[in-house]
């Protein structure tokens, strides 16, 4: 079923543009993660602006500092994990655009396709869950917030999952083999896609 118009994300991310082939993205990779160190200092920062804002007394600044900190990390490490996942394929819009592109670049890859995500992808979404994690919501959208977290967990568990599938692989990639994983994926990112417009939908409610 297609999401509405609603429910898809609010502040989309740039349009993507082509990407370079498997072949290039593996001649691409380079030792080495990083940013993990700086990672963990944003979050103290993240952290000391939500607590400041919170103590300045205006009613609301802690609503415009959660939806800079939240839309800075969706933009930084969700957006970011879709663009080196898909290689510049085209923006999903909906469930089924989701599906049929991410089965299609497995298909193309396979078990070389996972070994990428893993190599490249993965880390951004546990960045993503810790800048998260650390925020200090207004009290009426630490729901929509927890929904938020709750989501890229889930997000991370089904990726782990379906990576592991995808290393197991010695032929073709199959579609209907893999549907429970992929399902399971792109259920969570509908979660993060539907808990992100709500707590953007709130947030511009209260400052209007």
């Amino acid at each position: 079923m297609a999401l509405d118009d609603d429910e898809l994300r609010l502040g989309a991310a740039p349009p993507l543009v082509p990407g370079p082939s498997l072949e290039a993205e593996e001649k691409a990779m380079r030792g080495g993660r990083g940013g993990m160190i700086a990672a963990a200092v944003l979050a103290v920062l993240v952290v000391l602006g939500a607590v400041v804002a919170l103590m300045m007394g205006d009613d609301n600044s802690a609503y415009e500092t959660l939806g800079r900190n939240v839309n800075g990390a969706t933009g930084e490490h969700y957006d970011h994990f879709w663009h080196c996942v898909f290689a510049g394929e085209p923006t999903m819009r909906s469930n089924e655009d989701f599906l049929r592109e991410l089965n299609s670049r497995a298909e193309q890859g396979g078990k070389r396709f996972g070994a990428l995500v893993q190599e490249r992808c993965v880390d951004h979404l546990g960045e993503l869950e810790a800048r998260l994690d650390v925020l200090i919501p207004p009290d009426d959208l630490r729901p929509a917030k927890n929904d938020l977290v709750a989501a890229v967990r889930d997000l991370r568990g089904a990726w782990s999952d379906y990576l592991a599938y995808l290393d197991t692989l010695e032929g073709p990639y199959e579609a209907d083999e893999a549907r429970d994983q992929v399902n399971r994926i792109a259920r969570a990112w509908f979660d993060y896609e539907r808990a992100h417009g709500a707590i953007n939908e709130a947030i511009r409610a209260r400052l209007d």
